[in-house]
């Protein structure tokens, strides 16, 4: 038996053409929903990764690394010793011989304060005239961690001894 007395032609022809686009272009219904959905999900997982908080916390612990870097080097370009002095778990300010230093950069008094209630856990910390931490005179022997934390979440800020490097870790 042959199939083309089962199938006529006229019947492959509109089933073939069935499911052919008009044109051949553009996207069906199904295919615009199913990428919507996959966006979402994608979006859904995403966007808390990026919260105001947490870009506020790493926002400030960024600004005192810069801050231990820049009073490194205004300690080196000055000669003399500076201490970034830890008024408050919200607030800092850089001090030579007990007074307030003024930052080059702003020509303001160098004073900062934490924003967003982020919370600063640190010990004040001195760079001789070569740029290195010391602490009463002497060579850190170890490193100097600073925690930020808001909203239960945290930062860290490590000061390298003797080298001064600075690092940061979420």
């Amino acid at each position: 038996m042959s199939t083309a007395l089962l199938f006529p032609d006229s019947w492959k022809t509109h089933h073939q053409n069935r499911y052919k686009r008009p044109g051949g272009n553009g996207f069906t219904m199904i295919e615009m929903v199913m990428t919507l959905v996959i966006i979402s999900i994608l979006a859904a997982i995403a966007i808390p990764r990026f919260s105001s908080s947490d870009n506020a916390l790493m926002a400030q612990a960024y600004r005192l690394a810069r801050d231990l870097r820049h009073v490194q080097s205004m300690a080196m370009t000055q000669g003399r010793t500076l201490l970034l002095d830890f008024q408050s778990l919200t607030s800092y300010r850089v001090t030579s011989a007990g007074s307030t230093v003024i930052d080059p950069a702003t020509m303001q008094p160098y004073q900062v304060t934490m924003e967003n209630d982020v919370l600063l856990n640190g010990s004040d910390t001195e760079f001789d005239n070569l740029g290195r931490p010391v602490a009463s005179g002497t060579l850190l022997g170890t490193e100097r961690v600073f925690t930020l934390s808001s909203n239960s979440r945290t930062a860290t800020v490590i000061l390298s001894p003797v080298t001064g490097f600075v690092a940061v870790s979420p």
